[in-house]
This record gives C-alpha cells, structure tokens and sequence, in this order.
C-alpha cells in the first residue's frame, strides 16, 4: 500500500516538473537565439576607430540590473540591434518571474568607454 502512496507522488511530482521544464525550454530556445545574434551583430566590425562603437546593457539579473554590457559598433544596423537586446532583456526578466530565478544580486558598473586594442572593442572602467 505504501509503495502505491509513493509511486502516485513521484509520478505527481513529474508531471510538475515535466510541465516547468516545457516554459523554460520555450523561453531558452528564443532566447539562446536572441543571445547569439546579438553576439554576431556586436563582433561583425573590426574596431578601428572607438568613436565609431557604443555599448548597451545585456541580460536581466533576477535581482534587477544587467548581466553584462556589449559593445557595437555604430556601422551596424543599430535599431536592429538594439531592438534585439530589448528582446532579449525582456524574455530573460519573465523567464525570471516565471521560474523563479535568483543570482548573486552584485552590480556590474556600465564601462566609461570603448577603446579599440587589436580590432577588438574593450571596454574603460574607471
């Protein structure tokens, strides 16, 4: 009788869990999409000239704030782009919501600047 009590629980618990990894999938499929266009969009440049790229904030931390800054050069399509890193922001703060993700809640201070080292962007801190 006992055994028959555990198997409905572990087969309740699986369907639960089967149910939550369906969003996360969902969520993670776009937005690894999202994520590597917005790389190749922000590498497709050589960095020659710093004046000629900018930065934007990349990822939502569940504790709010991004996870990185990006650099892109401003000879790219920049709407595009830009609406890309919107996209994604935005699907990695309900994927937040919705599974309930935490992380270490640190601050990453947006760089002052971009300088240009061996056709790569990189970034100035104070």
């Amino acid at each position: 009788m006992k055994i028959n009590y555990g198997l409905v629980l572990l087969l309740f618990l699986s369907s639960c869990f089967a149910f939550e990894s369906e969003q996360k999938v969902g969520f993670s499929a776009e937005m690894e999409e999202l994520y590597e266009e917005i790389q190749n969009l922000s590498s497709s440049q050589t960095c020659s000239d710093p004046d000629e790229w900018s930065f934007v904030a990349l990822g939502s931390k569940p504790c709010g704030g991004p996870w990185e800054y990006i650099a892109y050069s401003k000879q790219i399509n920049v709407p595009e782009f830009l609406a890309k890193v919107k996209r994604y922001n935005e699907l990695q703060e309900q994927d937040n919501i919705q599974n309930n993700r935490f992380s270490d809640c640190m601050y990453v201070s947006p760089p002052k600047s971009v300088i240009c080292q061996n056709g790569e962007p990189i970034f100035v801190y104070e």
